[in-house]
């Protein structure tokens, strides 16, 4: 069947597009997020189940779409309780529905009238594909009272075309599996979700999505003003997928890798959330390379072998995007019956979103940059923040927002600028300092507060602070600390749950390299050198800051791997101490390649091993705060260095990190002599632990070590035939543009000089072009070869993915707490993916590992000894 565009088929569509995805839920408040095709009143309606069974409502909400489009119209409505209505009890389950009506007066239609969840003429159970057997509606848990009951998940970094097999789907089938278990007290359910970044990949999207993209928006987006970009005054659709490069490098500057079919239009961003969490706008057959070339023809190659080569290419594309597409109907019921939370991060607008001063100052100072980055920001204001904050949506700058929204066509002007202001778009940039916003911004952090625990939910991509432009960024700028974390402080929560889109307490051995290529290249963006502890002024605020929770449990993604951390604390002025934790679950789906996650996650605990020198696996650090009057310490610290300047591989890295930061100094606590620090005692010391999971022995982890090595010897000599390959087939590749050059040249003559230079010119070039493609196709089947040689080392390679420290499959993180050895509380996460088979492919169980750790405050005695 071949590719049909959107127009010819969304009649047969229902009338809800995407969702319904359940978000903040509360006992007093429950929020519902919807994509209609059409406009409508829409009504959600709470209910609880009486004893005799019955359903009984408790509360409704009602709310009217907001238009972005004539097809595309959004709601997040919110049901609230009255003041004389009993709130929702904490750990209870309760149910949702939905009512439409297209004006107030009309007929009211609800999920399950056919045309709302399913097209009209399908005669099956409209809701049998978004509620779990036994359960008469879309359900929820609110968190439990008891930190022993409370149990959720949380994961990051989801691209459709991402490597490995897909795991938000997963949450589904472990939420059936608790529904089936015939758990009455609901004690294995899950009770929220909170995606920690990268829901899309607005950057890195393969061709036939974005031609699917493209076409959805303009069907969805009918009836508003042609969206034309600045700096190059032309719409986005005369960019063809594929070959986008050069305006997303050259015009808006961005600094993507992947930019060749890289989002610009809102209807691109807003079409890609649609088409990432329901399955509603797919269409039965994805777009191959002649449909490309037929609406493009300036894409299809000028040589047969070539062309043969993009066709391939989008096969194999269009067979990952339906293994994807194959997994929505799973995740569209999880994400119906689990209360979601969300954070942006880079890849929601563009890698690198303000990662440093430097992209800042270009981005905000190009027109085309600007304009897209707003696009993004836009995008993600509606689909992902007003979920998470409806309160923010309710009144004051968000209702002006989306009532701006609901009227505006798409022109440029007073508007345009209002919208900016409201999203929190920052004015030009000298590249130094914090991001100017409006004081009416919306803001994008936010809390959640339950009886025994807090989640405190950080924004750490707009509002950072850059001390210079080509510096490591601080995540949280002062302002930002003292408003997302020192403000939110709780006495009487037993955990405080942060939500970081970065690791805190990350891989230290990936944080040194990027530290050391820094100072190499001066580029923070080859490597994503924007790790928490490379900034230390920052870092060592956000310490001070958070040791004011006394136990947080930090959630994480962004780097491709799960692991789990951990910090023991303690501030030598005040005694006072603090614990803490750092689980990362990463990706979704975006899996790393099989030989570098192997490496890092059979060779990084060997690493560890080797530093400790058979010691616990830990790093323990001094850390002195940096005042006016504080020479004192610096002199002392850099005169205690330079005596041992013989030992060049221990005092070097020692004098570059005492001149790291101008406001702290921060050393490892080893290798010093006794009293070296008995005159200036520092500040705060700290001790971080890599947390070892419940997967196999040690044994088992040596051999796979030894496998790893032979493999990666064995691979050399394909290896290098390999580059020498790709060499040639770029020098044939330059040889054929410029004969392609020179035969335009000629026929762009006067036709006197043409007609003397025809014939001979015309052999040559025809000679040379036939026997470059002939060689062209010769060398691309040799290298066809290795690489399918090298891919089956690589498959072979995905079975050692998961080691005692970092798992590099596809995951998602299962938090809970259990009692620990003496009555002491432990938080641990575990964390699920697909089980590999001897071809090192995803099979059809999942398998988990534990990490584990206690939250009983570190003591005194426990402080590792001062040198």
């Amino acid at each position: 069947m071949s590719w049909t565009p959107l127009a010819e088929r969304l009649d047969e569509l229902p009338l809800i597009l995407a969702g319904p995805i359940l978000r903040r839920t509360e006992p007093g408040s429950v929020t519902v997020w919807l994509a209609l095709k059409a406009e409508r009143l829409v009504t959600l309606h709470i209910l609880e189940t009486e004893a005799s069974g019955a359903l009984r409502e408790r509360f409704q909400g009602r709310r009217k779409t907001v238009r972005l489009g004539d097809n595309l119209h959004l709601v997040a409505v919110t049901a609230q309780v009255s003041a004389s209505e009993e709130p929702l009890a904490w750990g209870e389950l309760y149910y949702y529905n939905l009512s439409f009506q297209a004006h107030q007066e009309a007929e009211r239609e609800e999920l399950y009238t056919p045309g709302i969840l399913r097209p009209a003429e399908q005669v099956d159970d409209p809701l049998a594909s978004l509620i779990y057997p036994g359960h008469p509606l879309p359900s929820f848990l609110l968190p439990a009272s008891k930190l022993e009951q409370v149990r959720f998940f949380h994961g990051s970094c989801r691209k459709a075309h991402g490597s490995g097999r897909e795991m938000l789907s997963a949450l589904d089938l472990l939420i059936e599996k608790s529904t089936l278990a015939g758990d009455h007290e609901h004690v294995n359910r899950p009770q929220q979700l909170y995606l920690t970044g990268d829901q899309v990949y607005a950057d890195d999207v393969v061709p036939p999505l974005l031609f699917a993209l493209m076409d959805a928006g303009q069907t969805l987006f009918s009836g508003q003003r042609l969206e034309i970009l600045p700096g190059v005054r032309q719409p986005a659709s005369n960019f063809a997928p594929g070959m986008r490069r050069d305006i997303i490098h050259h015009q808006a500057l961005f600094t993507s890798k992947t930019p060749d079919s890289h989002l610009l239009s809102f209807a691109e961003y807003a079409s890609m959330y649609l088409m990432v969490w329901s399955d509603q706008l797919w269409p039965e057959t994805l777009p191959g390379a002649e449909e490309l070339w037929q609406r493009y023809p300036a894409s299809r190659p000028a040589i047969l072998a070539q062309q043969d080569r993009d066709a391939q290419h989008f096969m194999e594309w269009n067979a990952q995007l339906e293994r994807f597409r194959a997994q929505l109907p799973h995740v569209r019921r999880a994400l119906a019956n689990i209360a979601t939370y969300m954070i942006c991060d880079d890849h929601d607008v563009t890698d690198d979103w303000f990662l440093d001063g430097a992209w800042c100052q270009n981005i905000l100072n190009s027109q085309t940059g600007r304009h897209i980055v707003r696009n993004g920001l836009l995008a993600y204001t509606l689909f992902q923040a007003w979920g998470n904050t409806p309160e923010q949506f309710a009144d004051g700058s968000g209702q002006l927002l989306l009532s701006m929204l609901d009227s505006w066509q798409g022109q440029e002007g007073a508007e345009q600028r209002l919208i900016d202001e409201l999203i929190g778009m920052p004015l030009s940039y000298n590249g130094q300092g914090e991001l100017a916003r409006s004081k009416r911004a919306l803001h994008w952090h936010y809390t959640y507060e339950a009886p025994s625990h807090q989640v405190i939910i950080m924004d750490t991509r707009t509002q950072r602070h850059y001390d210079s432009p080509k510096a490591f960024p601080g995540l949280l700028s002062p302002q930002a600390l003292q408003e997302q974390i020192v403000t939110a402080v709780r006495p009487e929560a037993q955990v405080n749950i942060i939500i970081s889109a970065a690791p805190v307490l990350g891989i230290d051995f990936i944080e040194n390299i990027q530290f050391w290529n820094q100072l190499r290249a001066h580029d923070n963006y080859s490597m994503d050198c924007e790790a928490w502890g490379l900034e230390w002024g920052a870092f060592q605020q956000f310490l001070r800051a958070v040791s004011g929770l006394k136990r947080a449990v930090i959630l994480a993604g962004d780097v491709h791997y799960a692991f789990g951390s951990s910090m023991e604390y303690w501030d030598m002025h005040t005694g006072e101490t603090a614990r803490l934790i750092n689980f990362t679950a990463s990706p979704l789906c975006n899996e790393g390649a099989g030989e570098h996650m192997a490496v890092l996650a059979l060779g990084y605990p060997r690493l560890l091993r080797l530093q400790s020198r058979g010691r616990d696996p830990y790093v323990s650090f001094l850390a002195w705060d940096l005042k006016p009057d504080s020479n004192l310490i610096f002199q002392t610290v850099v005169r205690n260095i330079s005596q041992h300047l013989f030992r060049f591989w221990w005092s070097l890295p020692r004098l570059m990190a005492a001149h790291r930061s101008q406001r702290e100094i921060v050393l490892p606590s080893r290798g010093w002599l006794p009293g070296t620090f008995k005159q200036i005692p520092p500040d705060r010391v700290y001790r971080i632990r890599y947390l070892q999971n419940t997967r196999a022995p040690e044994t088992r982890q040596r051999k796979r070590g030894v496998l790893l090595r032979f493999s990666r010897l064995l691979q050399r000599p394909q290896r290098l035939a390999l580059g020498i390959t790709w060499l040639l087939e770029s020098a044939l590749r330059r040889i054929r543009q410029r004969t392609t050059r020179l035969h335009q040249k000629t026929e762009r003559q006067p036709l006197s000089v043409r007609w003397l230079l025809d014939r001979p010119t015309h052999a040559v070039t025809h000679e040379i072009l036939d026997k470059s493609a002939d060689l062209e196709q010769a060398l691309s089947k040799r290298r066809n070869a290795l690489v399918t040689t090298l891919l089956k080392g690589r498959n072979w390679l995905n079975k050692w993915k998961a080691g005692t420290l970092i798992v590099g499959y596809n995951n998602i993180g299962e938090i809970y707490f259990t009692p620990g050895d003496e009555g002491l509380r432990e938080v641990r996460q575990r964390l699920w993916w697909w089980r590999q088979d001897d071809e090192g492919q995803s099979g059809d169980m999942m398998q988990s590992t534990e990490y584990r750790e206690r939250l009983a405050l570190p003591t005194s005695a426990e402080r590792p000894p001062l040198p």
